[in-house]
């Protein structure tokens, strides 16, 4: 980059025809000498100009999952500033400058306090006595179905019905 050249940045609040400093420079090269800045050089400006606004072009999100009808189609156009570099400054030291200072302390103010998390359910457990030994304690595992009584698990499975069809229906 050089006096005169166009670049296009990130949109910047200002008005077309506005002149703008840029502070945050990484690198400087004047002819031979390398400058590079840890993490920017700190006497370096750059001034120019604010030529137009605009909007990139179009590009194209599209999520696609197969077999499970999921498509998601999104357009998106990026914002940007062109800028007209007039002037590049270096070796300066700029009263203009600003200093960065840590934030002012704000008085102590009560700050409310965050409502408490809910707690989780606990489940009772009987505590051990001298009659019931500790495995006996526990709580018996849960089943998905009553148990069947002993008279009915040697019987044999009922028939499984199937359903009619209309070649039974003409048997008839």
């Amino acid at each position: 980059m050089h006096a005169g050249s166009v670049l296009d940045v990130a949109s910047i609040d200002a008005a077309p025809g506005s002149s703008v400093e840029l502070r945050d420079v990484l690198l400087v090269s004047d002819g031979g000498n390398v400058t590079v800045g840890s993490p920017t050089v700190a006497t370096a400006l750059v001034l120019a100009e604010v030529v137009q606004h605009g909007k990139g072009k179009k590009v194209i999100n599209f999520k696609f999952k197969a077999k499970t009808r999921y498509r998601r189609k999104r357009g998106h156009r990026q914002a940007y500033t062109r800028l007209m570099v007039n002037e590049i400054r270096f070796g300066e030291t700029s009263s203009k400058r600003e200093v960065r200072e840590p934030a002012a302390v704000v008085a102590e103010t009560p700050v409310a306090e965050a409502p408490a998390a809910p707690r989780r359910r606990a489940r009772a457990v009987a505590a051990p006595t001298a009659e019931a030994p500790i495995a006996e304690s526990k709580p018996a595992p849960r089943r998905r179905a009553a148990a069947k009584p002993a008279a009915e698990a040697d019987a044999a499975p009922a028939p499984r019905r199937r359903r009619a069809t209309k070649a039974d229906e003409t048997k008839e």
